[in-house]
């Protein structure tokens, strides 16, 4: 009987230790706590960090001497590239292309002087603002147009950046649908310059920046028709990226000012 019950209690202590030991290895990593920054994770562990641009909006983005994309919204990205401590790629597109190759992943984040809008926040995710601007009209020196309220009478051709703030202002408040459409602000100053508009809505540090360029060809209407924010745009459920932009942002907001004065003069060179 003493035998019997301590091959009992030997069974039981045998069972004991099994049941304390270590769970099986797909146990362990079902408890294990998920990453809270997966984006950046994914970024570091590819090593590369990818904005995606429109040149041809000077000061924010247009090609350099090199031939290779510059501007202010090409350093910011570069910014946070170093802080990630990864390579730095920039795609250059048409604007109208960026949000969907944004959603479609294949970049990380647009750096294209977008304008904040409820629209598009339906789409992408918004980081902090780093410029303020709006939309003002840029004409040729010797225009008659003193507002924009003259373009509705039709007798003027107009010209806009396509998919723009200015595009959609011009449609939808000045009510003009027959417009000289552009894919880039560098274009449609070119059209001024060349006789072929008579006005162009863009955004305000873009044409002032044009204005200099042209040496007395053009000229800016110093009221804004609209008031904008810019900011870099994420596609949704990339959270721990967004936030981290913003700190980068907020951490050189002095220097992003600077950016764009600097940028003013090497662009129109």
């Amino acid at each position: 009987m003493k035998k019997i019950t301590a091959l009992i209690c030997a069974a039981l202590l045998i069972l004991g230790l099994v049941g304390c030991g270590e769970a099986p290895s797909g146990q362990e990593t079902t408890s294990q706590e998920q990453s809270t920054t997966p984006t950046l994770d994914a970024i570091k562990e590819k090593g590369v960090f990818t904005l995606m641009t429109a040149t041809g909006f000077p000061p924010f983005e247009y090609l350099g001497a090199d031939g290779e994309p510059a501007g202010v919204d090409i350093d910011v990205g570069k910014m946070i590239a170093d802080e990630l401590g990864v390579e730095y790629k920039v795609l250059d597109m048409d604007f109208g292309l960026l949000v969907e190759a944004l959603k479609s992943g294949k970049g990380d984040i647009v750096g294209a002087a977008m304008t904040v809008r409820g629209d598009r926040a339906k789409q992408v995710d918004f980081t902090e603002t780093y410029a303020k601007a709006g939309q003002v009209l840029l004409l040729p020196a010797d225009s008659p147009i003193t507002n924009a309220e003259m373009l509705k009478s039709g007798e003027y051709t107009v010209t806009v950046q396509a998919n723009t703030t200015g595009d959609i202002y011009t449609q939808e408040e000045l009510g003009l649908t027959d417009l000289l459409q552009f894919k880039n602000a560098v274009e449609c100053a070119a059209a001024l310059a060349s006789g072929k508009a008579d006005a162009a809505v863009l955004d305000s540090v873009a044409a002032n920046s044009l204005v200099k360029t042209y040496n007395g060809q053009l000229k800016v209407l110093e009221e804004m028709v609209t008031q904008e924010d810019y900011a870099m745009a994420v596609a949704p459920g990339h959270e721990d990226l967004v936030e981290f932009a913003n700190t980068v942002i907020e951490k050189n907001k002095d220097t992003i000012t600077k950016l764009i004065e600097q940028h003013e003069a090497a662009a129109k060179n």
